[in-house]
């Protein structure tokens, strides 16, 4: 019923602008996103995309990850901020749900290069939030521009070199032993801009079980050869050489003591050690005003370590190396004497992990009981078009190929030998429609196909507890639908809805088995249909005083999907609560005084398939501030904030599906953190 409510509003909200004739005439000063692949105006791109700026991620920020950022955004579920062993479970229009740990389902990119392995396994936990500056969000329709994912894009852009060189430390503190210090530097000596930054974490976790230790250093080298050719280098290092895992408790245990891991979590010392290393490149050319190359490669390496709170096989070591390169071509002109681009790219990338297992004996490695190397190459060819072929009108087609095989070594070869290869191919489609009906106005319907190929984690958790793949798990197809409206009233008010459709064939579904609790298995749900409306505003109150808002309405459905004798067609898809809503009042003086005050609310959410536990609704508040002052030689600004103001219960996590009843993981209660940063 609120669905259909909201599309009534929102015919009536544009109906209200078609017909005002007093609204300014001027163009809406536009926005150029990159995550399109083509770099266009915001309002134009008939897509859903939201743009978090500087401001909106570092100015007094905790900066522990990017779930305070991520946590603001319409369309966009983050769970998972405590358990630094498991990284967060970020979702968009719900794919990304079901990860057991890590991001599935979304393409993650840093600086023009993928931070997501070929295989659409994604961490976050080698990103300083402290080193970003800008924060692109599209929202669905992925495939057709990116291959591997359904979800959306999470584009970002680490900061910059500067002509006027800076240098920045940051200390800060907070409740639970949390710890954070960084130091950042840019500059520009001749044709090379220079930007370097070092971030350390620590927190020693509100419960047992639950601490980490994480340092992150990034590089960034931008050589101009001249006006028309850049070359950027990038490199980044990550070492989290401690992240321990408190595991999910029953509804029981966190009445008797919120704070516990559990048990057998400490028994077998359960959490990970991640070491990872990456080098890339991104080299502009622009060959003629029309015409421009970008080319790309990067090679990444991570070594992996996981202690699985069981015995048999609960030691997993991972060497993962992944890679690849990329070019895309871009050309401007006019077609039938109406602005015209077309861009044509090819991507190749390939990663290689070697899997052992070993027994868990009570935090202790011991014999071995798997070995096997596994592979995944893709090569995705695409086609993009962008064309006003009306003064009102903005067409976006793009079609892309994807050719991906998936292959493993079995070399444990005790219990037979499980080597083969799963090889897949994808057309991805993708047609969109922008109607300026006035200046500050806009409309847009899009329709696309995407897929995501089961990662190499996936398949190799086999529910037969031998080598080899998961024989029954198949690729996950998804038809998107979507129309939106994109506004600004006057120069203070801002408004975007989007109402969306999916539907799903072979929907990956997580689940656990009794004798392997923490280890997920996935299988496939027949078919399911997701509808959802997204709506947000922003306000500008007064020069200095904002307010933002948004809400999302989540129906997620399953249509056909049973196991064994259980059929859950017309359950609720779980990890996903059917109603999110976030609201922040912001007030940034000339005078250097920032305040912050946030509400966000989740309602209850499903555990499991059945739909018969459910996770309680919970509704948050934060409160930051800080104040910065600028001296002759150095400025300095002292912050500080804290995090569920009124103590509200609520559990931070929910494992779908997961054996022995232990769905959930107690968020911390009321902390506190501040710090302050010096400016050079």
């Amino acid at each position: 019923m609120k669905y259909h409510y909201t599309i009534a509003f929102s015919l009536n909200f544009l109906s209200l602008f078609a017909q005002s004739d007093t609204l300014p005439t001027k163009d809406i000063a536009p926005i150029t996103i990159t995550a399109t692949r083509l770099n266009s105006d915001k309002n134009q791109v008939p897509l859903a995309v939201s743009v978090l700026d500087k401001s909106k991620l570092q100015s007094v920020q905790q900066q522990l990850s990017i779930h305070d950022a991520l946590s603001t955004v319409t369309g966009v579920f983050v769970q998972n901020p405590d358990n630094f062993a498991q990284d967060l479970r970020i979702s968009i229009r719900g794919f990304g749900a079901r990860a057991a740990f890590g991001i599935r389902g979304i393409r993650i990119i840093t600086d023009g290069i993928p931070e997501s392995t070929p295989d659409g396994q994604a961490d976050v936990d080698n990103i300083d939030a402290g080193a970003l500056q800008r924060m692109e969000i599209l929202r669905g329709a992925s495939s057709a521009l990116y291959g591997n994912a359904a979800g959306g894009v999470i584009y970002l852009q680490t900061e910059e070199p500067s002509d006027k060189p800076f240098g920045e430390m940051q200390v800060s503190m907070g409740s639970y032993g949390f710890q954070r210090y960084q130091g950042k530097t840019a500059f520009q000596t001749g044709k090379l801009g220079v930007f370097m930054s070092v971030g350390h974490n620590r927190t020693e976790g509100y419960r047992k079980q639950s601490a980490m230790r994480q340092t992150i250093a990034n590089t960034k080298l931008i050589y101009t050869f001249s006006k028309k050719t850049k070359l950027k280098l990038l490199l980044n290092y990550g070492n989290s050489p401690q992240a321990d895992d408190a595991g999910g408790l029953t509804v029981e245990q966190i009445a008797t003591d919120r704070r516990q891991a559990r048990p057998q979590n400490i028994q077998f010392n359960g959490g990970e050690s991640v070491q990872q290393g990456r080098a890339g490149f991104v080299l502009e050319h622009k060959i003629n005003e029309k015409s421009r190359l970008i080319l790309r490669g990067f090679a990444t390496a991570r070594d992996f370590d996981n202690r699985l709170a069981f015995q048999s096989g609960g030691t997993v070591e991972i060497n993962r190396v992944f890679g690849g390169g990329g070019a895309q071509y871009e050309f401007k002109d006019k077609l039938l004497n109406r602005p015209y681009r077309t861009q044509v790219g090819l991507d190749m990338d390939k990663q290689r992990d070697h899997r052992l297992r070993f027994n868990n004996d009570n935090g202790k490695k011991g014999a071995q009981t798997f070995d096997q190397n596994e592979k995944f190459g893709s090569i995705g060819a695409y086609w993009l078009n962008e064309w006003h072929f009306l003064e009102k009108l903005y067409l976006i087609v793009s079609t892309r190929y994807d050719k991906v095989n998936l292959a493993v070594e079995d070399k444990f070869l005790t219990d037979g030998d499980q080597s083969g290869s799963l090889p897949l191919t994808r057309f991805s489609p993708l047609a969109g429609l922008t109607f300026k009906i006035s200046p500050r106005l806009f409309t847009y319907i899009n329709a696309n196909s995407n897929f995501e190929a089961p990662t190499l984690n996936e398949l190799s958790a086999n529910p037969s507890n031998t080598g080899g793949f998961n024989p029954d798990l198949k690729p996950q197809k998804a038809i998107s639908y979507e129309w939106g409206i994109k506004a600004k009233v006057g120069e203070v008010l801002t408004l975007e809805t989007a109402l969306f459709q999916i539907d799903l064939t072979d929907e990956f579904v997580p689940y656990q088995l009794p004798q392997f609790v923490g280890r997920t298995f996935f299988r496939n749900a027949g078919k399911s249909k997701r509808n959802g409306v997204e709506l947000g505003i922003n306000y500008a109150i007064l020069p200095e005083l904002s307010f933002t808002a948004n809400y999302t309405y989540s129906n997620f459905k399953y249509l056909n999907y049973t196991s064994g004798t259980l059929n859950y067609a017309g359950n609720r898809q779980p990890g996903i609560p059917q109603h999110t809503a976030y609201s922040e009042l912001r007030w940034l003086s000339k005078r250097g005084i920032s305040v912050l005050a946030q509400v966000r609310h989740a309602s209850e959410i499903f555990a499991n398939d059945a739909n018969t536990v459910k996770n309680p609704a919970y509704t948050l508040v934060i409160l930051r501030g800080g104040y910065r002052h600028n001296f002759k030689a150095f400025g300095i600004e002292p912050f500080g904030g804290v995090t569920n103001l009124f103590d509200v219960k609520y559990n931070a996590n929910v494992l779908l599906n997961a054996a022995g009843n232990r769905y959930f993981e107690p968020a911390a209660g009321r902390y506190f953190y501040g710090g302050v940063k010096v400016y050079l």
